[in-house]
């Protein structure tokens, strides 16, 4: 008990004592919050109003088709090469080529999508897993292009980034604006090579067993396990903690 309510008398002291109480739970509830957590992620911070979420989604390309244009340039013939491996290399079933009608330059890019097909059929795309289709143009003054496209599983966070639905100086208690680590998400997930790995992680390869003979055999004849560089005497002190 505090030395000032020791002294007094039991009337004042009940009092007193019921003021402190009072006092104790206004401060209490002033008090700000810590944010809830489950285990080391807030549950209020950007993981979860920004997640990363992986999904069916499309692989495309556009190809630029001049009003004039005879057959596909090597520039662009090659990247459309590439991105035939690439669509073998991420399982996909097939690759959709989208050529445009009632544009400017519908007529070339029909020319062109024979190049386009032959390109991507030297990129390891079979010839009957190419499916051609045709979509309208925005005006006919459009030079349209001919996207390339093929379905694969994409990473990304489910909203636009940039939305401020609230002042960020306007939060007594100092938490992260919305629109915090959403930019982070979203690049995060546009880097991943393969977004499965956000499911799972990859499968360690097997080992290689004629490295680990040599290494058991080093081992057992007291010899070093791997290859080391000496280094020079020079720097020896240095590597041990500096000069004296």
């Amino acid at each position: 008990m505090s030395p000032f309510l020791r002294y007094l008398p039991s009337g004042r002291r009940a009092v007193a004592l019921a003021a402190c109480v009072a006092t104790g739970a206004l401060l209490a509830a002033c008090a700000p919050r810590e944010p809830q957590t489950t285990g080391t992620i807030e549950l209020d911070g950007f993981h979860s109003r920004h997640p990363i979420v992986v999904e069916e989604g499309q692989e495309t390309l556009d190809v630029p088709v001049g009003i004039d244009s005879a057959h596909l340039p090597p520039r662009l013939a090659a990247s459309v090469e590439s991105f035939g491996r690439e669509s073998r290399r991420q399982g996909a079933s097939g690759v959709i080529v989208m050529v445009p009608s009632g544009s400017a330059n519908e007529s070339a890019a029909h020319r062109l999508s024979r190049d386009v097909t032959a390109a991507l059929t030297r990129g390891g795309v079979p010839a009957h897993a190419v499916e051609r289709r045709v979509y309208r143009a925005v005006g006919p003054e459009d030079a349209a292009p001919i996207r390339i496209a093929y379905p694969r599983i994409v990473a990304r966070v489910p909203h636009e980034c940039g939305e401020w639905p609230a002042q960020a100086i306007s939060d007594p208690g100092n938490n992260d604006y919305w629109n915090f680590g959403c930019a982070t998400q979203a690049n995060l997930a546009a880097m991943v090579d393969n977004p499965a790995d956000l499911v799972a992680p990859a499968q360690l390869g097997a080992p290689d067993a004629t490295r680990r003979a040599v290494v058991l055999q080093a081992y057992r004849k007291g010899e070093k396990t791997k290859a080391q560089t000496e280094l020079p005497a020079t720097n020896a002190s240095q590597v041990s903690g500096g000069s004296n």
